[in-house]
């Protein structure tokens, strides 16, 4: 028996990676906010894999507790978890100054401190077994700062940064665990668009836009690989080393372009 811990995995690129983890034989684990989601999402996993164990736990993440309650939730259960995906997570969009702090810090504490949690939390399990795999979702905003986004960017570079950070860490301490970071591109088929707000801004139609189900199957080829970083989908790739040519002063012009409204 193998088991997936999924963050966020009843709904979008959680859901997709899901599917990818069911079909090839392992348990499926959910952490969610919503339980009709959640059972809404189980219906659709179940009916294309139906073999497949399932089980979920109710928890918000951006609580200061939520990680501790997780893991404990967890070890109540007496098993080991073989793969941890920090995927949970949302984003604010506009002028900061126009964004309500608090919404911002529940972020900050989502995306970043309940991130950091979970991945110490059951890292500290893997290195007992030496074993185990934790994929920390980040995103192609973290290569750069992100006029609209400052916030939001700079937690998904702490995710980028960390989680690279602490993969050479375990390769060099000779650990047989690895820590993948994923960044993906704009994804056009979820609601993440929808809940930050951005439903006509540009980038999720932009060239290097991705879907959800290409970020899935990137995300199990990494994990088959052994790739320990991987930029999302194959138009990010491509597109990847315009960053490392152009000035600053030009990327963030492009970057207010693609969050421009149509």
């Amino acid at each position: 028996m193998h088991i997936a811990l999924i963050t966020g995995g009843s709904s979008g690129i959680g859901l997709e990676i899901s599917k990818r983890f069911a079909k090839n034989g392992y348990d499926i684990w959910w952490v969610s906010l919503f339980e009709n989601e959640v059972k809404e999402a189980a219906k659709e996993l179940l009916a294309e894999f139906p073999n497949t164990s399932l089980h979920y736990f109710i928890q918000d993440l951006s609580k200061e507790d939520g990680a501790k309650n997780v893991h404990d939730w967890v070890r109540s259960k007496k098993v080991d978890i073989d793969v941890l995906i920090n995927n949970a997570g949302f984003a604010t969009f506009g002028m900061n100054t126009d964004i309500p702090m608090e919404k911002e810090v529940n972020m900050i504490h989502l995306n970043v401190i309940s991130l950091y949690k979970m991945t110490r939390l059951f890292l500290d399990d893997f290195n007992k077994r030496n074993q185990g795999t934790i994929i920390n979702i980040s995103s192609s905003a973290s290569f750069q700062p992100v006029p609209k986004m400052a916030t939001y960017a700079a937690t998904k570079a702490f995710v980028a940064h960390y989680s690279q950070g602490l993969q050479e860490e375990l390769k060099e301490q000779g650990l047989n665990v690895k820590v993948i970071t994923v960044c993906p591109a704009a994804i056009k088929d979820t609601r993440f668009k929808i809940a930050a707000n951005m439903e006509n801004v540009k980038t999720f139609e932009g060239t290097t836009a991705t879907t959800k189900g290409e970020v899935a199957d990137d995300v199990w080829k990494a994990f088959q690989n052994g790739t320990t970083y991987l930029a999302t989908g194959a138009s990010l790739r491509n597109a990847m080393w315009l960053t490392k040519l152009l000035p600053k002063s030009v990327l963030l012009k492009l970057m207010k372009n693609e969050l421009s409204e149509m």
